[in-house]
């Protein structure tokens, strides 16, 4: 993904109603033209802006004014670089007359539609994005030539031996230390939303978890407690959540819960969010992992690293041969 423009402009643009008035609708033709040429073909704004503007949606939540179009300035250049490297790629896997048949790419587009959560969400994606159903396939089939060609170019050409792998490992021992870890199951009463922001004290929340711990002393009855009143998100699982390593959560949630025997609860802990109570359902000490425990993970580690390699040197040489012009 990749990027440049007048910022400024193209984030008012983004902002701007459908029907506008004609200066402004001037500047939005303006928006769209050549932001790159690669050899023989353009990438245009518009196919820049298909890639930025969820970017862009998302980095609004986060930041605001010049911090905003900092992130978006950014980003935008990423996304332009990685729009020019598929470009080349793509132009010499039609150079090397690489054939994608009609099966693969039915193959690509069923894999497509099993990552969609619904199925109309697709036709809300195509919509969206000003697509048919003939430009996406079109569209996978080069993501198919592209992956070809860089399984051709890059990743076959990469052999990582079981030596290697075993020096890596003698090499860098501290990488292979598992820290101590714990699982807990957790009751949460949020504070307000003004006391979470400002920071404060929320008394309502805290008098609410001090009468729960009052009835889980009495009833003992955690697990249904946490069920019926956590508002965490893992409340449905009933509080319990995945490994939690030392030193992960912040420093007053750590401290507690890693000096809490297996079995027993803690006190009320305040956090920013709110007020907590935890259980440790299970501890693991820290220790080494074994080399068979890990030479899958650094094979795969050490070949991504190599493919990385090759494929920034092969790439290289590809702009070396190319015309490329940024506007």
């Amino acid at each position: 993904m990749k990027r440049l423009l007048l910022i400024s402009i193209m984030l008012f643009v983004l902002e701007m109603p459908k029907c506008l008035p004609p200066v402004q609708a001037a500047e939005e033709e303006l928006l769209d033209r050549v932001v790159a040429v690669v050899n023989d073909e353009v990438i245009t704004q518009a196919e820049l802006d298909t890639f930025l503007r969820p970017v862009y949606e998302e980095y609004r939540k986060e930041y605001s004014g010049e911090a905003l179009i900092k992130a978006v300035n950014e980003v935008r250049q990423k996304i332009l670089n990685q729009m020019i490297e598929d470009k080349l790629v793509y132009q010499e896997a039609v150079r090397q007359e690489i054939v994608v048949k009609d099966e693969e790419v039915d193959k690509e587009f069923e894999e497509f539609k099993s990552r969609l959560e619904k199925p109309e969400d697709l036709e809300m994606m195509l919509e969206r994005e000003g697509l048919t159903l003939k430009a996406l396939r079109e569209r996978l089939k080069k993501q198919a030539m592209i992956r070809q060609l860089q399984d051709r170019e890059v990743r076959s050409r990469v052999v990582v031996s079981p030596t290697e792998v075993e020096d890596f490992f003698r090499n860098n021992p501290d990488k292979f230390k598992a820290k101590e870890r714990i699982k807990v199951r957790s009751l949460t009463i949020k504070k307000s939303e003004e006391a979470r922001s400002k920071g404060l004290t929320d008394e309502k929340a805290k008098q609410r978890i001090e009468l729960l711990q009052q009835k889980i002393k009495l009833y003992r009855n955690f697990d249904q407690i946490v069920k019926d009143f956590s508002e965490d998100s893992l409340a449905k699982q009933e509080g319990l959540g995945d490994w939690i390593e030392r030193g992960t959560m912040i420093e007053s949630v750590d401290n507690v819960i890693f000096n809490t025997p297996v079995g027993q609860m803690t006190g009320i802990v305040e956090t920013p969010i709110g007020y907590h109570i935890f259980r440790i359902e299970a501890k693991e000490p820290e220790k080494t992992r074994t080399f068979e425990e890990v030479k899958d993970q650094i094979g795969g580690y050490l070949f991504q690293q190599e493919s990385n390699e090759r494929f920034r040197a092969w790439m290289e040489e590809l702009k070396k041969l190319a015309y490329i012009s940024i506007k």
